[in-house]
């Protein structure tokens, strides 16, 4: 079975384990950034679906999935990345997409179709 990661930071939305599951995936779950990075170390993924979320308090990074992703791209090089946003962050996402591969980019709110089209 393919591994996916789910991962959560500020949440909000549908939980789409159920549908990830029922395409087939197994699924580790995670809401907290410093977990998925160990779990990126830790396993091989096929696919990352994340939240993306900016804070203008961050220093010295644009987001909350910056370390994520890196340790990604070294440890599951052909992982798929799905990034989960909010439009007001548009700004802050293209600046990360100058640096990280991402394969698709959904607007908030999310229907499960549009994940399933993807991944299905």
């Amino acid at each position: 079975m393919p591994n996916l990661l789910f991962f959560i930071d500020e949440g909000g939305f549908d939980d789409f384990t159920p549908l990830f599951v029922q395409l087939g995936f197994t699924v580790d779950f995670e809401n907290s950034q410093r977990k998925a990075v160990k779990l990126a170390k830790k396993n091989q993924y096929q696919v990352l679906v994340a939240e993306f979320s900016h804070n203008p308090e961050f220093r010295d990074r644009v987001s909350n999935i910056e370390s994520l992703l890196a340790t990604l791209e070294s440890h599951s090089p052909e992982v798929k990345i799905i990034v989960l946003y909010d439009e007001i962050n548009q700004p802050q996402l293209n600046q990360l997409m100058q640096r990280y591969r991402m394969d698709a980019t959904l607007t908030f709110p999310i229907q499960p179709a549009q994940l399933q089209s993807l991944l299905g």
